[in-house]
This record gives structure tokens, sequence and C-alpha cells, in this order.
């Protein structure tokens, strides 16, 4: 496990903030012709949600060995959402490929590949505004 200080996490925050979150605003704003407007930087799960989809993926592929997380953008057909972003948590899965030939036979290489046919965890929560960054202390 890769854990972070919060020292780390904030910094990582500030960094999206400052290097793509005012520009992903900028574009909420032309797109919806909404001066101001704010995307979100962040989502939520529950523990109740992210628990469930994990045993419900390995209940249906005992090959589940991760998620990967995705950005993603709402785009127009969602009203309250319109152009914001959004992530959503794909499971995963070892896949073994033939690689090259060594001297003593064909290496095998392993990534970890999307499961597409288990669905993926999105409408998580938003921040509290949306915009708001890290941590978030209600």
């Amino acid at each position: 496990m890769s854990r972070i200080t919060k020292e780390e996490a904030i910094e990582l925050n500030q960094n999206f903030i400052k290097t793509k979150g005012k520009a992903l605003n900028k574009v909420v704003e032309s797109l919806n012709k909404k001066p101001k407007e704010k995307d979100a930087i962040s989502s939520w799960f529950s523990l109740e949600e992210l628990q469930s989809f994990i045993d419900d993926c390995k209940s249906k592929n005992k090959d589940v060995n991760g998620f990967r997380i995705y950005f993603g953008s709402y785009g127009n057909k969602d009203k309250s959402k319109k152009n914001l972003s959004t992530v959503f948590i794909a499971p995963t899965k070892q896949i073994l490929k033939q690689g090259e030939a060594g001297k003593d036979g064909v290496e095998l290489t392993s990534n970890n590949g999307d499961i597409p046919e288990l669905g993926a965890l999105n409408r998580g929560g938003v921040g509290n505004p949306p915009s708001a960054d890290y941590p978030q202390l209600v």
C-alpha cells in the first residue's frame, strides 16, 4: 500500500487545482455559459457502496485483483451535472501476454487489464462545495 501523508495529499490537490482545476473551470464556464461555475475536484463513495461493489465484482469474477480509477466527464446528457468531471472505478484482472523468447523459452509478461463486463462504479458524491480542496473538514 502506498499511503501518503496529509501534507503530500495537500500538495497533490493544490498542484491539480493550479495546473488543471483552473483550466477545467474555464472549460465548464464556457460550455455551460455560466460565469464562475466550478468543476468538481473530488468524488465521495460511502464505505458500504465501495464494499458492496468490491464484493459484487469478486462474486462475479474470481480473477478480480484490483480496481482502476478513471477520470470522466458527464457531457450534456445529465443536465444537473452538465460538462462536470467525475471519476469511475473499474475492476481489473491479471492478463498474461506472451513476451519475447528468452534462453529458457517464452517469457510471459503480466499487466492488469480492465474487466468491462462487470461494469464500473460511478455517481459518487462531490465535495461541499464541489470545488472545495483537500482536506474537507466539515
